[in-house]
């Protein structure tokens, strides 16, 4: 078996898109190179979609209160923060800024592309929700394993259906398949619950055995802030970054 020589994507979509700040599918999933090896690493991080623009009427459309771009930013976790030779990658880093995305209805993602965005930073995408404001970053060392965060304040109750959507899409895809340089390969999410962390969290672990290493994905919300982060790791499945985003947490918690 070939060896997939994963070089990470870091231009990981979000709500951004409505901006014009970025814009791409879950089908980039595939990384650019291969060599040869007897096991297969974990795959390259991907980027999500966002879903619908539709205008959506009525209260839901308020920003008041939330946290803008700005101050998202400003509760990211520093380098310093981060494992010995992780490095903030540039092309990562995005923001709403001092903006406001406009408010869309909801738009369900088909459940192969939900599947698909879950190997990638921008998987939070998949809940089919847009955040009104973000924020976030990827750090990754020279063999190319990567922690990305983000902050996502949303309108309304939108932030608790966005837990729900990433709980049912987790467990609906609790087997499915990645594919990479023409290469299939089967995965596993294994589910569980975080409590005290924030208002909810969820920790999924993504493997596979014809994989080295993993990913982890954590979400937890705090008010109307989702925390969302993907640890991937080329020797084990990114458990690391589960205290990271525990800290996360906390400083969410100074935004309301």
């Amino acid at each position: 078996m070939s060896q997939l020589l994963r070089r990470a994507t870091l231009i990981a979509c979000s709500a951004t898109a409505v901006l014009g700040l970025a814009a791409c599918g879950p089908d980039n999933a595939n990384p650019s190179s291969t060599a040869s090896a007897p096991t297969a690493s974990a795959p390259t991080a991907s980027a999500g979609a966002a879903s619908s623009t539709a205008s959506a009427p009525g209260p839901a459309a308020s920003t008041a209160g939330l946290p803008d771009g700005n101050k998202l930013n400003a509760l990211l976790l520093p380098a310093t923060a981060m494992p010995p030779k992780f490095k903030l990658d540039p092309s990562g880093s995005q923001s709403t800024g001092d903006g406001a995305i406009p408010p869309a209805s909801p738009s369900a993602v088909p459940a192969d592309k939900a599947c698909d965005m879950l190997n990638g930073t921008g998987w939070v995408n998949s809940a089919g929700i847009i955040a009104a404001s973000f924020a976030k970053n990827n750090y990754v060392d020279e063999a190319q394993n990567m922690f990305a965060q983000e902050l996502d304040a949303y309108r309304g109750n939108d932030a608790q259906t966005v837990m729900a959507n990433l709980k049912k899409t987790l467990t609906a895809c609790h087997t499915f398949t990645v594919t990479q340089d023409g290469q299939n390969f089967s995965a596993t999410v294994t589910l569980q619950s975080l409590p005290g962390v924030g208002d909810e969290a969820l920790q999924a672990v993504i493997t596979s055995p014809e994989w080295t290493g993993g990913s982890t994905l954590v979400a937890a919300r705090v008010g109307k802030v989702v925390v969302a982060t993907y640890d991937n790791e080329q020797s084990n499945t990114g458990t690391a970054g589960v205290a990271l985003t525990k800290t996360l947490v906390k400083n969410a918690a100074s935004a309301h």
